[in-house]
C-alpha cells in the first residue's frame, strides 16, 4: 500500500505540473481515517526527498474533517462564531427595529450555521448549535 500511495501522489504531482499547478510540499498534508479502532500503520508519503506531514484534521472548504470524522472541531468552531453574532445582536437590539434584527439574522448566523449542515447536522455535538438558535430567537 505504501508503494501505491507514493506512485499515486507522483501520478499527481505530474498531471499538477503538466497543467501549470504546482503544490506547495510546506501546506500539503495528508489524513489517515480511523473508526473507532485505530490502526497502528505507520503510512509515509515521499516525493522528491520531501515527506508530507499527517495531520489530524484541517480544514477543507470551510469545514474542519479530523481523522475520526466525528465533527466536534467544526461544531465548536461555529459555536463561537454564533455565540459572538449572538452578543451583537443581543447589543444592536434595543436600537433596530424587528426588520433589521431578521435581516442580521439571515445574513450572519443562518449563513454561518447553515453552511455544512448536511454533512454536521446528525453528529453528537450538533445539539449545542441548536441550543445557540433557540437562544437567538428568544431574544
Amino acid at each position: 500500500m505504501q508503494s501505491d500511495l507514493n506512485f499515486i501522489f507522483e501520478q499527481l504531482n505530474k498531471w499538477f505540473k503538466s497543467n501549470q499547478n504546482f503544490l506547495n510540499f510546506d501546506k500539503t498534508c495528508f489524513i489517515q481515517f480511523f473508526n473507532k479502532i485505530k490502526c497502528t500503520s505507520d503510512i509515509q508519503i515521499k516525493y522528491a526527498d520531501k515527506q508530507l506531514s499527517l495531520a489530524n484534521e484541517t480544514k477543507f472548504l470551510g469545514l474542519f474533517i479530523n481523522s475520526n470524522l466525528s465533527w466536534k472541531t467544526h461544531t465548536e468552531c461555529i459555536k463561537s462564531k454564533l455565540s459572538s453574532a449572538c452578543y451583537a445582536m443581543r447589543l444592536v437590539k434595543p436600537f433596530v427595529t424587528i426588520n433589521t434584527l431578521r435581516m442580521i439574522n439571515y445574513s450572519y448566523f443562518l449563513s454561518v450555521m447553515t453552511y455544512g449542515l448536511l454533512f454536521w447536522q446528525n453528529s453528537p455535538d450538533s445539539i449545542k448549535i441548536f441550543r445557540l438558535q433557540r437562544r437567538l430567537l428568544e431574544l
